[in-house]
């Protein structure tokens, strides 16, 4: 969409013989990630941006009254990969990683689930993996999911996995936080502004998939673990990436903007 709808303002350009460079003065990013690298590629400087991450709704993103994450809420261990199914989200690393932890201890109960849909090709690579690597009976693709389901989605599995190349600050790392998942990840871009080894929940380096299985290895082996991380997640959240301190903080943002002189 976002290259249908650029077509006709650049169309316009091209006739003019000219190219008109906006001037960002009032610059409003989801991550510190974010705004360095509009400093660094883009030019904008520090001084003219500002961070104000993306906030959730934490009422509907929570854990089942029940909750105790040193217990399996399915009786055995439940991991999600969730995303668009493109090569950059790195779901390959997080199947292979799944499948090398499951031959490295005894994780043939456990399973992964696969949420997301995207390139046909890609897809069927994955599913290839899968009985490739002898796991076909443990992961399960389940396409895409809607929005209203996520959070049903997120409490029905323990672990997320996030092995994505780059992310300005998932959302999806925010909403598993908040439903009292574990969540092992990249750190790549924004992500590492939330996810902290050992403090708020596992990392791996991309495309390490031997990295990922002893992470998945650490989190199925120490019950003890994966409740300090999932209720240290959780708190995070809570304490910097709700709704209500997003709107606060643009709201705010906004009333300084339109009081300066012009």
């Amino acid at each position: 969409p976002k290259r249908m709808l650029a077509a006709v303002p650049l169309a316009m350009l091209r006739r003019e013989r000219r190219v008109r460079m906006p001037q960002f003065w009032h610059v409003l990013c989801v991550s510190q990630a974010i705004r360095q690298d509009l400093a660094e590629r883009a030019g904008i400087s520090l001084e003219r941006s500002r961070v104000v991450y993306n906030g959730i709704d934490t009422g509907q993103f929570s854990p089942p009254s029940d909750w105790d994450p040193s217990v399996w809420r399915n009786g055995r261990p439940a991991f999600l990969c969730a995303g668009s199914l493109l090569r950059h989200k790195g779901v390959h690393t997080a199947i292979e990683g799944f499948a090398r932890a499951t031959f490295q201890t005894d994780l043939g109960h456990a399973y992964l689930t696969v949420v997301g849909d995207g390139d046909p090709a890609y897809e069927n690579h994955l599913r290839q993996m899968t009985r490739d690597l002898g796991v076909a009976a443990q992961v399960h693709f389940v396409g895409r999911v809607e929005r209203n389901r996520v959070p049903v989605v997120l409490r029905q599995h323990d672990c997320l996995l996030l092995p994505t190349w780059y992310e300005a600050l998932p959302r999806m790392m925010q909403e598993a936080m908040a439903c009292g998942l574990v969540v092992v990840g990249t750190t790549t871009g924004g992500s590492k502004e939330l996810l902290v080894e050992n403090e708020t929940g596992l990392i791996f380096e991309p495309e390490d998939a031997e990295g990922l299985a002893r992470q998945i290895v650490r989190v199925v082996g120490d019950p003890e673990l994966r409740a300090r991380l999932a209720h240290a997640g959780r708190q995070a959240v809570l304490e910097k990436f709700t709704l209500e301190r997003m709107v606060d903080e643009i709201e705010g943002y906004l009333a300084n903007v339109v009081s300066q002189p012009e």
